[in-house]
């Protein structure tokens, strides 16, 4: 239920896989066993229930959504995870948050398959397990950070090993992620995605291994040679890197390699080279599919006029719930195979009733008439390439609109992203080409003797094999990527985080940072990093006010990395943090203090801002645990506010103060609506209370996610509730009180969740 937690692209992206593409990621991945902690455990049964079908490698009922989240009963795992959870503050952990939301993932609560909805006990078991976690969970004390010194060392002394081939030596580092406290597990795992993605970019006749320069994977070299690379490819790469996270290098290692950028993040290498453009760019990939069977030694409509290529039709595509035609060429150094994706099934996009084609290669009347095209092809070393194309043979970076539908009935039109080629690809062909069935030979006569048939099929049948023809076609595949993996020290079916291995290590760049993880970004001591984020100015300053308080999107810290940097704005190298969406779906809202680090007894005022016109209310949670609308408050009463505009509470000429207590944590929850009714449980009352008291905040949440709950599933209660309202109203204005006017809803084309935002005080 989990769909916009974490940016990732589908599990079924340019996939050729027609036999269960889940099944086979099923069959692969053990699932988390259940933690033996009570509240753990009563955690995990709640997300098993209603998460884990979308959620949980090993048990996948469907495609993953955009969120991508794959672990989602790997609870330990969570409780690490400084975007996802704050031990101890579940109101400031997103996990949480989308339960407490019932934010759902497309309609899963609805249709043919629905499912039934988390009850309120099922939210609260999560909150509890959150609440009890230790801070110190996502800490690591007894780890030594590494330091830029140490990193110089390293490949200095990598650079000397090579002596008069120094200037050929390149570095990825994994030093931050080590320093935020990777386990040796994750460290290990993210070793091996970077041998598998720079063995997937690499046209060396034989796979190559990183070199590791220390026993804890933070650190590895390799030659620009070893995968048939130069130094113009390793340019690409320097260009496309963002200018906050340059190294800082010692001027020796930087003048022996030539290169302002001699060493670069792994995670942000699998998000960036694993994704067109620079992923074609890498691989030289040309821009026509023709030119593309040249580079395999094949002519693609010679081969089909030929009678040489061998074909599976695909009744309904997993991918495209449409028919689909994949097509196996001749080629080095093991064949080339296309998959042409059609948006319907009917009239010239039926492969069934029109089974020649494409229009290029045959003479045919009516040939099939395909929106685009997929290539899979083998590198010299044994290891995948993928492409996208349209349907005229130009290559395109990701698939064109209304191909792609993996989700079907009342859930064929949700909003997803758009899968691009390259790591979008690893996900499902893990073991590269995946077994497919075709459905054409079965749809007819099969003896051109036996009885009478259609030109068209007679023409065609030739190209489509048996089921065990296409068996052994895939065979000698799977065997010789298997066999190339093993040689790069890489288990195809090991996963992080539930995740495909470049996938996740993607994943680790995509999905933001608090203030840790942008500490082992930085490379500084924490006093000094402090101290940075306290004298920022400017544009600088709310960013990171809200990075010391809570979390920043990764565009948000390269943003706030360049701003304190001074440099120019970062390199956009994916499009929003972590998600390719096309339509907004959710009120971007963010918070902050006018202080960075606000002391007992000091006076704070709160920014907020939003990027949509929408009804904002703040509540303040003091340590006590007691819960205070701060906005709107009879001294704010319009919490209309417009988009692009900051908000102050209080604003500078206001009869009131709010004033940092430290008495415990203290948590300010943001929330922006469309709606102008305010959230379930909040009735203003200017007359009686200046600023409306919640009270006890568990049991308010408590009382409030009952009464959302029965609302919303008794209908008679709600109406009931609805007449008892309207007569309250109708006596307050008997009585003479002041009732505010109804306000209208905003007008939005499409509709949108609620923004939220969450700023900690007294908690480190």
């Amino acid at each position: 239920m989990i769909a916009s937690l974490l940016g990732l692209a589908l599990a079924s992206n340019l996939s050729f896989a027609e036999v269960s593409p889940n099944a086979t990621k099923n069959a692969a991945v053990s699932v988390p066993a259940r933690p033996d902690e009570p509240r753990a455990a009563k955690a995990y049964g709640v997300l098993e229930t209603h998460c884990a079908r979308c959620h949980q490698a090993g048990k996948l009922e469907r495609p993953l959504p955009s969120g991508g989240l794959a672990n989602i009963l790997a609870i330990d795992d969570h409780a690490r995870d400084p975007v996802l959870v704050k031990p101890g503050l579940p109101d400031a952990s997103r996990l949480y948050d989308v339960f407490e939301t019932r934010h759902a993932p497309l309609e899963i609560f609805t249709g043919p398959d629905a499912k039934p909805e988390p009850t309120p006990d099922d939210i609260q078991a999560v909150r509890r397990w959150i609440k009890d976690l230790a801070p110190a969970v996502q800490s690591c004390p007894s780890r030594q950070p590494v330091r830029p010194a140490a990193i110089d060392k390293l490949m200095r002394e990598a650079q000397h090993l090579e002596r008069d081939q120094g200037k050929d030596v390149r570095f990825v580092s994994l030093v931050h992620l080590y320093n935020s406290c990777a386990t040796a597990a994750e460290m290990t795992a993210y070793g091996k995605a970077l041998n598998k993605l720079m063995n997937s970019l690499s046209w060396a006749p034989e796979p190559v291994k990183l070199t590791p320069l220390d026993d804890a994977g933070t650190m590895f070299s390799f030659r620009l040679a070893d995968y048939g690379w130069d130094d113009a490819r390793w340019k690409l790469i320097e260009k496309a890197y963002p200018p906050a996270l340059l190294h800082v290098v010692a001027p020796d290692v930087v003048k022996t390699a030539d290169s302002p950028a001699v060493v670069v993040n792994g995670d942000w290498l699998a998000a960036a080279a694993g994704e067109t453009p620079l992923y074609y760019a890498l691989l030289g990939l040309p821009a026509k599919l023709a030119d593309l069977g040249t580079m395999n030694g094949t002519d693609l409509d010679a081969n089909i006029r030929a009678g040489s290529v061998r074909r599976i039709a695909i009744g309904e595509s997993a991918v495209t719930r449409g028919n689909r035609l994949i097509e196996r060429h001749p080629g080095k150094p093991a064949g080339l195979w296309l998959a042409y994706d059609f948006a319907t099934s009917t009239g010239e996009q039926n492969v069934f009733e029109h089974p020649q084609g494409p229009k290029s290669a045959m003479k045919a009347k009516q040939p099939f008439r395909p929106d685009q095209i997929r290539a899979l092809f083998a590198l010299p070393n044994g290891f995948y390439a993928f492409a996208l194309f349209d349907a005229a043979g130009n290559r395109v970076d990701r698939a064109l609109p209304g191909i792609e539908k993996p989700y079907a009935g009342v859930e064929a039109d949700a909003v997803e992203p758009v899968t691009k080629a390259g790591a979008n690809c690893f996900a499902c062909h893990t073991d590269g080409l995946v077994q497919a069935k075709d459905d054409f030979r079965a749809a007819g006569p099969v003896d051109i003797a036996a009885g009478p048939m259609t030109p068209d099929r007679r023409a065609a049948l030739p190209l489509f094999g048996t089921d065990s023809e296409n068996a052994l076609l895939m065979l000698g595949g799977w065997d010789r990527y298997r066999a190339a993996a093993k040689s790069a020290g890489i288990d195809l079916d090991a996963r992080v985080h539930g995740d495909e291995l470049v996938t996740g290590l993607a994943r680790r760049y995509r999905e933001g940072a608090d203030f840790e993880v942008a500490l082992g970004e930085t490379g500084l001591e924490r006093p000094e990093f402090l101290k940075e984020l306290a004298d920022a100015k400017g544009a600088a300053a709310p960013l990171a006010r809200r990075l010391l308080h809570g979390v920043l999107s990764r565009n948000e810290l390269e943003h706030l990395f360049s701003l304190l940097k001074g440099t120019d704005a970062p390199v956009q190298t994916t499009a929003s943090a972590g998600f390719l969406r096309d339509v907004k779906s959710e009120i971007g809202l963010t918070m902050w203090f006018d202080k960075p680090r606000p002391a007992p007894g000091d006076l704070v005022t709160i920014k907020a801002e939003a990027d949509n016109e929408c009804y904002l209310t703040v509540i303040s949670v003091d340590g006590a645990g007691v819960a205070t609308v701060l906005f709107p408050s009879d001294f704010q009463s319009d919490n209309l506010i417009t988009a692009g505009e900051a908000v102050s509470i209080p604003p500078s000429d206001a009869p009131f103060q709010l004033r940092y207590k430290a008495e415990g944590s203290e948590t300010i929850l943001g929330r922006c609506s469309t709606s102008a009714t305010p959230p379930v449980g909040i009735e203003h009352d200017f007359e009686r209370q200046r600023f409306t008291v919640l009270g006890n905040w568990e049991n308010f949440l408590q009382d409030t996610l009952v009464t959302d709950w029965e609302m919303r599933t008794n209908p008679e209660k709600a109406e009931r509730a609805r007449i008892a309202r309207s007569g309250a109203l109708r006596r307050q204005q008997d009585r003479g009180e002041r009732i505010p006017a109804p306000r209208p809803d905003v007008a939005s084309e499409k509709s949108l969740r609620d923004g939220r935002a969450i700023l900690v005080l007294g908690r480190s």
